[in-house]
């Protein structure tokens, strides 16, 4: 089982590869509070979904994890889990351990 500082390493590895991808310069160097997604991140809809995409296959390599984050629970929370790293990192957590 992966620790969430294992996790969140993955999510700003991911993010990392995706910004050099999408040339977004706003997260050339992400951290835990990097904003991705929403009022204050800078992705849009389809780096989201690249993103989503990359961090699952990437899961599915290192720990042959199969998880959809993109997921009913996802969609209907309260709080988006895909609005910063951390967040995204914890959603990771949550359907890994389920």
């Amino acid at each position: 089982m992966p620790t969430p500082p294992e996790i969140e390493a993955i999510v700003i590895e991911t993010v990392r590869l995706l910004a050099a991808d999408f040339e977004i310069a706003a997260l050339a160097e992400p951290d835990g509070s990097s904003a991705l997604y929403g009022n204050n991140g800078p992705l849009d809809s389809m780096a989201l979904v690249n993103l989503i995409a990359d961090l699952e296959d990437a899961l599915a390599d290192k720990y042959d994890a199969s998880i959809t984050l993109a997921d009913e629970k996802a969609m209907s929370a309260r709080n988006s889990p895909f609005k910063d790293v951390r967040s995204l990192a914890q959603a990771v957590i949550e359907r890994i351990e389920a």
